[in-house]
């Protein structure tokens, strides 16, 4: 009996160990290391103290590792489930691994919804005034000692600058900013003058720097100002008329509404405002002059990291003034109205600059504070050793 031996075949007529071979080489490309997804960003898991979690996973778990057990613990609950035990308010990271090797990182958010963090808001509000002012005026005297048909001599002069008071010859003092003299070689003429010339610009101030705290969700407020009556005239049922009065605030108000999103992250809800009485627009009403208000307002929302600055600027008010005091008729002749005219520009230009500084705070300070220098505290002179007032 001749028995035949027939080479078999596998895929499209390959030999089966030529197939064997490829499938042996190609084993280690489908062994999968750690999962490239789970090596990146971690997944967010959110937690409540005192709540649990259950993560599903896709394979057998093995193990598990949490960073801080002080925030949350995990274990494993069944062979494809993940138990996450919600400790104490904050974040910490889960590492969970599977079978094979794989492993998905995780990020746990403890929140403790009965307990609001609160926040320390530092604040500083300032204004970049880069208010000019100019002025030019002259006060000048001239005499004439000899001129034809004339038996006698000629003197006169103009004040109208202001710059010091009225006097002949014009005397050099604080307010003159410079002076010019001629005087014929003869004696027969003789002109003075002193001018004014300034320009001055003015420079940053602060205008309030509260420290405000505030629970997460809640608002704080801060104005600094005052306030103006305005009369409200309304006609009663016998035709008399009687008289109401409402207050109008105006000066510096800050509105602010932090929300604490985890244990570093902060949206804050920042609401500045300055604001003055106008006269320049005022009402006469019933005999009383009410003021408008000029306000500069602007508000926005963003998310910061506990301790990281927030600044707004660019709030800016532009008011022009020019004053012409002028001698008549002669101070409107051109290039002779520099004799007999005084001119006073103001350009007040004003940018409106807010700083804010959240922090998260944990527990209010435990000790009482410094003395304010110069006062006494607690009935001992500055410098004194401070004794707390009996709360019991």
């Amino acid at each position: 009996m001749v028995r035949s031996q027939t080479q078999r075949y596998g895929w499209a007529g390959m030999p089966a160990a030529l197939v064997a071979i490829l499938v042996l080489g190609l084993v280690p490309l489908f062994v999968a290391a750690p999962d490239a997804v789970a090596a990146g960003s971690a997944f967010p898991v959110n937690v409540s103290v005192g709540q649990s979690v259950v993560l599903e996973m896709p394979a057998e778990v093995t193990t598990v590792s949490i960073a801080d057990p002080k925030v949350a613990d995990a274990a494993v609950g069944s062979q494809k489930t993940v138990v996450v035990n919600g400790k104490e308010a904050g974040v910490t990271s889960l590492v969970v691994w599977e079978e094979g090797g794989r492993y998905t990182l995780y990020q746990i958010i403890c929140t403790d919804p009965g307990k609001k963090s609160q926040v320390l808001l530092k604040v500083r509000i300032g204004e970049i005034n880069t208010t000019k002012a100019k002025q030019l005026g002259m006060d000048w005297t001239t005499y004439i000692r000899s001129a034809k048909h004339l038996d006698g001599a000629i003197a006169g002069g103009l004040f109208t600058g202001k710059i010091e008071s009225p006097s002949d010859p014009p005397l050099l003092g604080p307010a003159v900013d410079g002076f010019a003299a001629y005087r014929k070689t003869s004696g027969d003429f003789q002109f003075l003058t002193i001018f004014h010339a300034l320009e001055e610009q003015g420079l940053a101030r602060t205008l309030a720097s509260p420290n405000l705290v505030a629970l997460s969700g809640d608002s704080a407020s801060f104005i600094a100002g005052g306030e103006f009556p305005v009369p409200i005239t309304r006609s009663s049922s016998d035709n008399s008329i009687a008289f109401t009065i409402d207050w109008k605030e105006f000066g510096i108000r800050l509105q602010c509404l932090p929300t604490v999103l985890d244990s570093n992250r902060i949206r804050l809800f920042v609401e500045p405002e300055v604001s003055a009485p106008d006269y320049q627009h005022a009402v006469l009403l019933s005999g009383s002059l009410i003021p408008g208000i000029i306000t500069r307002r602007v508000s926005t929302t963003v998310e910061l990291r506990s301790g990281e600055v927030l600044v707004i600027g660019g709030v800016k008010s532009t008011e022009s003034i020019k004053q012409v005091s002028k001698f008549p008729i002669l101070g409107s002749i051109p290039i002779l109205n520099l004799l007999f005219k005084h001119t006073s520009t103001d350009l007040s230009e004003r940018d409106l600059v807010m700083i804010v500084s959240p922090e998260i705070i944990g527990t209010a300070a435990r000790t009482w504070p410094a003395p304010i220098p110069g006062e006494t505290n607690y009935g001992e002179p500055h410098g004194g050793t401070a004794t707390p007032p009996n709360t019991r």
